[in-house]
């Protein structure tokens, strides 16, 4: 057992004063013979012993109490050699995870809280015996220190470490050090996470079992500071085309207590300025900008958002990228045997789209196509009267939705609803509970009157006033498959019936949709097709379900590994930050090909993927989490990290002889005051109930 604060042993001393007062009254009384009191010579002489065990059992607890009031205040603990199995003489390995996010470029009341975390590293440096060594890894960025360094290496080090405004790996890095450090043949091992705080990153860490590694967790305070981000862009339609003006919605958000005042925001697109707002915001309040803005061509549209006049800068550009497509690609499949009296409108409609829009192509196929065609240069697929949908397709039609693509289906007469129900399983869609009318017998038994014009496939579709009620020439129904829905999951219904079933629903999986159709699209179902919402209601499905889920957006978060899907030459793809040219790795998936890299040293700008032919801009920007400020409190650190029993210091609270102590402390060992201040208590209650309850006197 060691001391922090040895001086105060010297209070030890006080231990003798109650001793010193005991013996000074051990002078003993002259004794005088007195005859009327002959009798009390018969007192036992037992009690006169139990007075004597009771005064010295209550000068031993005093002695006590004194003696640990005395230790506490000399701060005991023990080496690591008795607290983690290791030896208090051998060399420690000290490992230092050092957060270099954006956050810690913010100025405490010890200067750059990044600079002051350096100072404390060079603290951690000067406490270690010669013999000791060391490990660095940072938080943000590529991690490029993983090494055990001496006293001069870690001093050079740190001469290049900066903070990095890219990806935040803090609990990757975290694990990796302490893998590194469990293999390492050092007794003694020590973690330090030198940070700001910053709850939204610390609070990802996994709870570890670090058994004989003491992890300490040094605080550089925190820093109350007005910052506004971007929060998110959006936008009310994913159907993006070439000289097709849309409508980009901004989100700002004030992350912390103060407002924000005389701020502006403003959108760049294309190279040239689309618009600026001014900025006022109160604390912890969000508020959507709108910008309208027109792609001049097909391919990748380049955009950045500025904030201006903001307390802190990092953050205060995000990028974003507009995929605007050459061609949208639709695969039409049918059985081929389609009943001679009633023929499928779709063929009609397809063709109809492709001539009049060049950004429409489709290809006719029949179920077969789906066992050994490619569907990665489809943007939708239109299942249109199969009877039997094959059940080797299912998995593949659930990946290329779950990747973006989107699925649209009509019924058969002849179907079988089993079959239908099992793939509509695999998207959690709901199931068809039966049939409703009779095919082709052109009696009514619904209309469909209701439409969900507020959806982005119908979005500008109807010209009214505001507040006037929508009104189009509702089709007959004669014959339709009931759908009952799922109770879980994202789905919307896009056309209803007067009886409430539901004609036309959509439901969300994964990037992409399927669209499901209670009837088919030949007149034995309905005369929907002689109804002018017809043609520009299914105009408006294709399109929207061959667009992007993310409406044309296509980013990368940086703290992510990178992963992009598309058609591409799997040969030749590369990817291009400035002037760095990347060899990516490349898989063969169902929607194409996965382009796959950690993206570690990525900061916030654009990235090219191309190969000999095609080109593909992606945006990166940094997680907004990074530029939440909120501050984790010791007690949440310890509720998360439980196993690991964690020391937290609170550096920017602490002066530097204080902070030199709590180094010293967190390195060297436990702190065990604690324990003497309960064996103090303790021993004061144990003296008051031996005052109240020992009665030595009583003779019995």
């Amino acid at each position: 057992m060691s001391f922090l604060n040895p001086i105060f042993l010297l209070a030890l001393i006080a231990v003798g004063l109650p001793l010193l007062i005991h013996l000074l009254n051990l002078r003993r009384p002259q004794k005088v013979a007195f005859s009327t009191l002959a009798f009390f010579r018969e007192l036992k002489n037992t009690t006169i012993r139990r007075i004597r065990i009771k005064k010295y059992l209550l000068l031993l607890l005093r002695l006590a109490a004194i003696a640990c009031l005395a230790m506490v205040l000399a701060r005991p603990f023990l080496p690591p050699g008795l607290s983690g199995g290791g030896s208090a003489q051998a060399p420690t390995l000290n490992a230092i995870l050092l957060d270099n996010s954006i956050s810690m470029s913010r100025i405490g009341t010890q200067g750059p809280l990044f600079e002051y975390g350096i100072e404390i590293i060079n603290k951690i440096e000067e406490s270690s015996k010669d013999e000791d060594r060391f490990m660095l890894q940072l938080t943000n960025g590529e991690g490029e220190y993983g090494s055990i360094m001496s006293h001069t290496n870690i001093q050079r080090s740190l001469e290049s470490v900066e903070v990095k405004p890219a990806g935040n790996f803090i609990d990757k890095r975290l694990q990796e050090l302490i893998t590194s450090v469990r293999e390492t043949p050092y007794q003694n091992k020590n973690i330090f996470i030198i940070t700001d705080g910053q709850l939204s990153q610390l609070q990802g860490l996994q709870d570890q079992e670090l058994n004989d590694i003491k992890l300490t967790v040094i605080d550089v305070g925190d820093v109350e500071l007005q910052n506004t981000k971007v929060s998110e862009i959006s936008t009310s339609t994913n159907m993006i085309g070439a000289n097709i003006p849309f409508i980009l919605n901004v989100e700002l958000a004030n992350i912390g207590d103060i407002n924000a005042v005389n701020q502006f925001v403003s959108l760049e697109f294309e190279g040239e300025t689309a618009g600026q707002y001014s900025v006022a915001l109160e604390p912890n309040e969000e508020k959507i900008f709108t910008f309208e803005i027109t792609p001049s061509q097909t391919g990748s549209a380049k955009g950045k958002i500025e904030i201006e006049g903001d307390e802190f800068q990092p953050d205060n550009e995000f990028y974003f990228t507009v995929q605007v497509p050459e061609s949208r690609n639709i695969l039409w499949i049918n059985d081929g045997n389609q009943n001679p009296e009633f023929i499928s409108y779709t063929g009609t409609m397809l063709r109809v789209v492709g001539e009049n829009d060049a950004q429409f192509s489709y290809r006719q196929a029949t179920v077969d196509f789906l066992e050994t065609g490619d569907l990665s240069e489809f943007n939708a697929v239109l299942i249109d009267g199969v009877d039997n949908v094959p059940e080797y397709s299912f998995n593949l039609l659930q990946d290329y939705v779950q990747n973006g693509g989107g699925v649209i289906f009509f019924p058969s007469e002849d179907g079988d609803l089993s079959n239908y129900n099992s793939l509509f399983s695999q998207f959690n869609a709901g199931r068809f509970g039966g049939i409703q009318g009779e095919y082709a017998s052109f009696r009514t038994v619904a209309s469909a009157d209701e439409l969900l014009q507020d959806h982005p496939a119908f979005t500008g579709m109807f010209e009214q006033d505001d507040n006037e009620e929508l009104r189009f020439t509702t089709p007959d129904i004669y014959y339709y498959l009931k759908l009952l829905k799922p109770n879980s999951g994202t789905g919307f219904d896009l056309m209803t019936m007067n009886n409430g079933d539901v004609l036309l629903y959509e439901k969300r999986f994964g990037e992409g949709s399927l669209t499901i159709s209670a009837i088919g699209n030949d007149p034995g179902w309905s005369n929907f097709s002689v109804k002018p919402l017809f043609a520009p209601l299914y105009y408006r499905l294709l399109l929207y379900s061959a667009s992007s889920d993310q409406g044309g957006f296509a980013a990368h978060k940086l703290g992510d590994a990178f992963s992009w899907r598309g058609n591409i030459d799997s040969e030749e793809a590369v990817i291009e930050i400035g002037e760095d040219v990347i060899k990516p790795t490349v898989d063969v998936v169902p929607s194409g090909i996965r382009l796959s890299y950690p993206a570690e040293e990525w900061q916030p700008g654009w990235i090219t993927i191309k190969d000999e032919t095609n080109s593909y801009i992606i945006s990166s920007n940094l997680s907004p989490d990074e530029s939440d400020f909120t501050s984790i409190n010791e007690e949440q650190f310890e509720n998360l990290m439980e196993e690991a029993d964690p020391m937290w210091v609170a550096a920017g609270e602490l002066g530097e002889q204080e902070l030199q102590e709590e180094i010293m402390a967190s390195g060297f060992g436990r702190e065990i005051w604690s324990w003497f201040m309960l064996a103090g208590l303790l021993f004061l209650v144990t003296e008051s109930l031996v005052s109240m309850w020992y009665k030595a006197e009583t003779v019995s």
